[in-house]
């Protein structure tokens, strides 16, 4: 830390110590540790007229401060840079209220080594502070701050990243007692509102949710198999749309579960599940197509709303992480599986048009169409599989 005396000749420690003081009282409210800030994350509790800050860094997110090149900060590199350190941090941290920077107050550097290690180098700083987000007129008290002046016009922005593709993202959780806003920034997305309103959240989820389907290539491959194999059972749209809604149900089942049950499922084991579904629907089609029987469809949208039980287990941490509570929760549920749906049903549409564009000129075969779809399944399914489970061993 870069010690008493030097804040005092600054004129920086009543400041120092006002923040001191009200971050504490701060984290008894939020769910902020004092004693610990895991590398990447960081809080942001409102309370009275502040807002308390307390965020992890690495260290190559900075300029000039690394004095031997070893993308490590030691307490004497730590004591040389403060004030180049506070410099490059008030630039790339700022809450922003009506398009304008509102001050940090009492700035406070502590390095963050390994737990094995205390007294060596550290990858990361852990910064603490005070926005001070009241206004005040000379002579008059400072205007307090209400719940309703504290909304998404309010934004955190970051700009400080580091170099490695793990030091690129932050994951910041917002309180204000007794609601709970978390963000994940990244370089594309730098700034984000601190509350948002109930529509902005919906209309978030929604584009997730959209997003979701349309550049996940299993999620694509999944759905092309079960419109495959439906085709080549010639059965009809309203089925098709059925075996949609199932997928759709599917992942809802396990967001809820995670939403109200808490559970999480590590995404190395997760995502070579997926995988695992892709290659069993399409050898499950390749089956049935070479007994030239198929199941019923009812078996069928069973197995569909099962694989979707999967499929949903990855996303169930992901918004795990936004750290979304009550009616919040309950929005950014329904507009994630609505975008889910839309998505579906806009591929599924998609689909049907090249079908009937391809039988129109005498190209399309239900039996090649399905064969084809699940043995593209079997390939990209296998190598997915092996590519995910490569760090096992």
């Amino acid at each position: 830390m870069s010690g008493l005396a030097a804040w005092r000749q600054r004129g920086l420690w009543p400041a120092a110590s006002r923040c001191w003081v009200g971050w504490a009282l701060a984290l008894l409210m939020g769910p902020a540790q004092a004693h610990l800030m895991v590398a990447q994350k960081g809080t942001l509790n409102v309370s009275g007229n502040g807002a308390y800050l307390l965020l992890s860094l690495p260290v190559s997110a900075f300029k000039g401060i690394d004095d031997d090149g070893d993308q490590h900060l030691s307490l004497s590199e730590l004591r040389a840079h403060a004030g180049h350190i506070e410099q490059q941090v008030l630039a790339g941290v700022q809450l922003l209220a009506g398009g304008q920077a509102l001050p940090l107050e009492g700035l406070m550097l502590n390095l963050s080594p390994a737990d094995d290690a205390p007294d060596a180098p550290a990858q990361h700083l852990v910064v603490m502070g005070r926005f001070a987000m009241a206004t005040q007129v000379a002579g008059a008290p400072p205007t307090p701050v209400t719940p309703a002046s504290v909304s998404g016009d309010h934004r955190l922005a970051i700009t400080l990243f580091g170099r490695l593709a793990a030091e690129r993202a932050y994951d910041i959780t917002f309180s204000r007692h007794p609601q709970v806003h978390a963000v994940h920034i990244t370089p594309s997305q730098p700034v984000h509102a601190l509350f948002p309103s109930a529509t902005s959240i919906l209309g978030s989820q929604l584009r997730a949710g959209f997003t979701h389907v349309l550049a996940g290539w299993d999620h694509l491959l999944f759905l092309l198999v079960v419109l495959g194999d439906m085709a080549a059972a010639r059965r009809g749209w309203r089925h098709a749309v059925l075996a949609l809604t199932c997928f759709t149900l599917g992942h809802a089942a396990t967001l809820l579960w995670a939403a109200h049950g808490g559970w999480r499922a590590p995404p190395e084991l997760v995502e070579p599940a997926i995988a695992v579904t892709i290659i069993a629907m399409g050898a499950f089609h390749l089956w049935q197509a070479r007994r030239a029987q198929w199941c019923p469809a009812w078996l069928q949208l069973g197995l569909v709303g099962g694989c979707a039980l999967i499929h949903g287990l990855g996303l169930a941490s992901a918004l795990g992480t936004q750290g979304l509570a009550g009616a919040n929760l309950a929005l950014a549920l329904a507009g994630f599986n609505i975008g889910v749906e839309g998505a579906q049903l806009l591929v599924a549409a998609l689909a049907a048009g090249a079908v009937l564009a391809a039988q129109r000129v005498g190209l399309f075969n239900r039996a090649l169409a399905g064969q084809a779809a699940a043995g593209l399944a079997l390939l990209a399914g296998t190598w997915w599989l092996v590519e995910r489970t490569s760090g096992w061993v």
